[in-house]
């Protein structure tokens, strides 16, 4: 082969241990969530098709279709049916099929008996709380942080720095000694790929080979340290424990942020100017609070909040385990399984977070600010108007077409029948709207349909007959059903606006349901007429009778069709003078009148126990948790997290520092330092650097350095038998992990090597998949609806929730994107194209540029035999240097 191969080492995973659930915990932890998603809307209050899921005894009790499930018997089961889509009619939820796991969870529910545990009548008394043992507070994250004193290990010569006797003497008790030294090329493409991402320029490794003093080392770590990129990639791995994203989580349709890039270059900043983690976390958490003279600098780190999942249960989550290692999520329906965090401090965390609101910040002057507003709001008037108008003009047209079904079904039987004319012709002669026609015939085509109404219709066409008298006597009754159908829901509809006081014009209120509908009747209704406030018209299904938006408007004549024409042209005016809008930043910030939250007994907001003051978590404070008194107490959270004496603030950052340099932190679960994760290997080497990381004023570039500079960071990869027999995982650190380059440093590598990476720093995200993006892929766009196809093969994590690490796959995906993608086969010719302008014409000068561009080292003479040879054939450069990009040597970091 024409490159360097190195073996790929795949580490053994040990899963955690599973514990055991009672009934009732799995039925709040995974049942009650799937059906709370798919089925309550429907079958709670207003218990559509009679079917109401609020207990064992409704569910045996079923609705008209008969009993929901048969305890552990799911397949017979008709709600299993339902969710599945195998039962012939019911197939439920309206909008599509539930994913394999939640069909999962409903299959093992009914096969244990579908046990429903009832609800607690009121909350459980105060004096009867949840109390915190001594013995909890013991454990070892809770403990407070101390600085050892670095051990004596009996190999002096090889200590370097403090880290490296924490990591000798734990190696000399197990009987265990450190591999050799890294090559010095290898020490620098190791460096270069952790502070900066991007590997070092063949100039860069000989300056670095050829410099022998005691320092040179640490002058590399010094200027990587000051690069600005180092931002760039330090930053990338905080957003991935903000699940940073640059859209909304939206299934229906794209909605981009239109400015979540400037919480990303925040981000960066801060990073490259060394900004105190103290103060990184508390302006992320409260930057518009801090004193007035920092507000503009801090403000833009709200974003950590403001591009939340759009749900503020995520904030609590997200908070424990970004700065705490604690997964205080967990406690959202009961008390911790696993650590002292009661409900109620759930409640009091997420109680600080419903005390703040979405914000646009402008960065613009006030009278740019208003004159922007006034005129977007005239726009947004106006197209309230145009779209009330053509609400009603639709339902106007729906009722008007649905008086001629039975011309239209009699018309869809001559498309669909044994003489299969054309719908065109068919609709011309009968002087019928072709379109709707066309929607008629390709809801009457389907083969199953989710209601009787279509039954007479369905024997009609399976006897494939040419009896016109039997199809027209079916259409005029379907037009009868249609009918009657319809003014019973708007009756019902009607009574339930009624009794609202009127919800016209007030969407949220039109789709509270107060009489139920019937569900065969209401499928039946809404397929073919549909209607905008019932909700059933959200998704992408096509209403037969149904012209929405300006889809309405050829429909339109006289005075009707010049005033939509008007709006139109209106609307469009003001769009053509609107300026671009003024920038500004995605915020929170506290409403006017904070409140606590009562605690919500299972989870459930309408069963409502204790009430949960704003406060810091129990198990963190001496005695009882002080209320927070100052507005939402965001700043007093800040406060309380970004503390010296707080035991886990600095463990946790550091552990993440130390898991970035090695492959795995000292504690191998970096969100959490609680019971479920793992317990650290060397605690006290984690006190030692996170002492440090405070009395050194909360640096982080002082801690990459210390870490950095000690012999441990400068092992090879080497991996002697006798080591590998007793510590296959290298917990001990007698070596250098082999890693594969994340997708951020694969991405940016390629295009360095080519010398086609554009380095300008900051501004707006661009697809990753745009051939003109030759920027940094920490500015590509991050999707929270659908991850990037590119980002996703490489492991990037799902920006839906917090990562704590990046997972390492190998898998044929990737070598099929390394041998065939556009990106990977352009970026080779860019390369060739490099190489012959840096080494002429000589075949064995550019192989060995090309080495030393990718690899940071000269080609064995084999190595530039093989090239040779595989150059004499058909294949060119090109193919050429595309194996070397996707080889084990430039994927994987030594």
């Amino acid at each position: 082969m024409p490159f360097a191969v190195r073996p790929v080492v795949l580490a053994a995973f040990i899963p955690l241990s599973l514990w055991s659930e009672t009934p009732g915990d799995f039925f709040e932890m995974r049942v009650r969530p799937v059906l709370a998603k798919n089925c309550f809307a429907c079958h709670t209050s207003t218990a559509l098709g009679a079917l109401k899921m609020v207990s064992s005894e409704s569910l045996l009790k079923g609705g008209n279709s008969g009993p929901a499930v048969i305890p552990g018997k799911p397949e017979e089961s008709l709600l299993f049916q339902a969710v599945t889509h195998t039962h012939a009619r019911l197939k439920m939820p309206p909008e599509g099929k539930l994913t394999p796991d939640d069909i999962g969870v409903l299959r093992q529910w009914i096969k244990d008996g579908a046990e429903w545990p009832e609800a607690k009548a009121s909350a459980p008394k105060s004096d009867a709380g949840y109390h915190i043992t001594a013995e909890q507070r013991q454990f070892w994250s809770f403990q407070p942080v101390h600085k050892p004193k670095a051990p004596a290990p009996g190999n002096r010569s090889w200590v370097k720095t403090p880290i490296d006797a924490f990591i000798l003497s734990r190696l000399e008790k197990e009987g265990l000694q450190p591999v050799a030294m890294a090559a010095k090329p290898v020490l620098l493409r190791r460096a270069y790929m952790d502070l900066i991402g991007l590997p070092p320029t063949p100039e860069e490794v000989d300056a670095f080979v050829n410099d022998k003093s005691p320092g040179a080392f640490a002058k590399v770590v010094d200027k990587l340290l000051a690069s600005p990129h180092y931002g760039e990639r330090w930053g990338r791995y905080w957003l991935d424990v903000a699940r940073y994203t640059d859209d909304k989580l939206n299934i229906v349709e794209d909605e981009p942020y239109a400015n979540s890039f400037r919480y990303r270059d925040w981000v960066v900043q801060a990073f490259n100017d060394d900004m105190p983690y103290d103060l990184f976390t508390k302006a992320q958490i409260a930057g518009d609070l801090m004193p007035a003279d920092q507000r503009e600098r801090l403000r833009p780190a709200l974003g950590f909040y403001a591009f939340s999942a759009q749900y503020q249960e995520d904030r609590p989550d997200v908070t424990g385990k970004a700065f705490l290692g604690l997964t205080v999520g967990c406690a959202q329906c009961h008390d911790h399984k696993f650590d002292p965090i009661p409900t109620k401090d759930y409640y009091a965390f997420l109680g600080v977070f419903q005390s703040t609101r979405l914000k646009e910040y402008p960065l613009a002057s006030k009278d740019v600010v208003e004159k922007y507003d006034k005129q977007a709001e005239e726009i947004k008037s106006l197209k309230k108007k145009l779209a009330d108008f053509r609400d009603r003009q639709t339902r106007q047209l729906a009722e008007i077409l649905a008086e001629q079904t039975e011309k239209y079904v009699f018309a869809a039987s001559q498309v669909l029948g044994p003489r299969h004319r054309a719908a065109g012709e068919v609709a011309s002669e009968q002087k019928l709207d072709s379109e709707t026609l066309e929607r008629w015939v390709r809801y009457l085509d389907k083969k199953e349909h989710t209601h009787k109404h279509l039954d007479a219709w369905c024997r009609l066409q399976n006897e494939n007959t040419a009896d016109e008298a039997a199809v027209a006597a079916v259409a005029r009754e379907f037009q009868t059903q249609l009918l009657t159908v319809h003014d019973e829901i708007r009756s019902i509809e009607e009574k339930n606006l009624a009794t609202l006081g009127g919800a016209e014009g007030n969407p949220a209120l039109a789709k509270v349901v107060l009489l139920p509908y019937p569900r065969d009747k209401y499928v039946f209704w809404s397929e073919i007429m549909g209607d905008s406030r019932t909700g059933f018209s959200s998704d992408k299904s096509e209403r037969v009778l149904q012209y929405k938006g300006e889809a309405i408007d050829r429909f339109l004549q006289g005075e009707w069709k010049s005033y939509a024409a008007g709006l139109v042209a209106e609307v469009q005016r003001k769009e053509a003078e609107l300026p671009a809008k003024y920038p500004f930043l995605h915020v929170i910030e506290d409403v006017e009148k904070p409140k606590n939250l009562k605690v919500h007994i299972r989870g459930n907001p309408e069963n409502l126990g204790e009430e949960a003051p704003r406060a810091f978590l129990s198990v963190l404070c001496e005695g009882d948790p002080r209320p927070f008194a100052n507005g939402s107490g965001r700043l007093e959270l800040a406060e309380a997290i970004a503390n010296a004496g707080n035991p886990l603030t600095a463990r946790v950052m550091v552990n993440r520092i130390w898991a970035h340099h090695f492959g795995e932190g000292i504690v191998r679960t970096p969100s959490s330092f609680g019971q479920l994760g793992e317990r650290p290997t060397h605690p006290e080497l984690l006190d030692y650097l996170a002492s440090r990381f405070v009395e050194n004023g909360w640096s982080i570039k002082a801690i990459h350095r210390e870490i950095m500079l000690s012999s441990t960071y400068a092992l090879s990869s080497d991996a002697p038998e006798v080591n590998t027999k007793k510590d296959p995982g290298n917990r001990l650190y007698w070596r250098a992990n082999v890693r594969r380059l994340d997708v951020e440093a694969l991405r940016d590598s390629v295009l360095a090597v080519s010398g086609r990476l554009d380095r300008t720093i900051g501004g707006q995200a661009h697809p990753i998949d745009d051939e003109c993006n030759l920027r940094r892929t920490i500015y590509s766009f991050v999707s929270r609806r659908k991850l990037d196809n590119t980002l996703a093969v490489f492991d990037f994590p799902n920006a839906n929730d917090t990562a704590e690490k990046r997972i390492s796959t190998s898998t044929p995906l990737q070598r099929l994107f390394l041998l065939n993608s556009a990106f990977m086969t352009q970026q080779a010719r860019k390369f060739a194209d490099r190489v012959a302008s840096e080494a002429g014409e000589d075949t064995t000068v550019r192989i060995e540029r090309a080495y030393r561009l990718a690899f940071g080292r000269p080609p064995s003479a084999e190595e530039v035999r093989w090239g040779r040879e595989f150059l004499a054939g058909d294949e060119g450069w090109p193919q050429y240097l595309q194996a070397i990009l996707a080889s084990n040597e430039f994927l994987y970091m030594n």
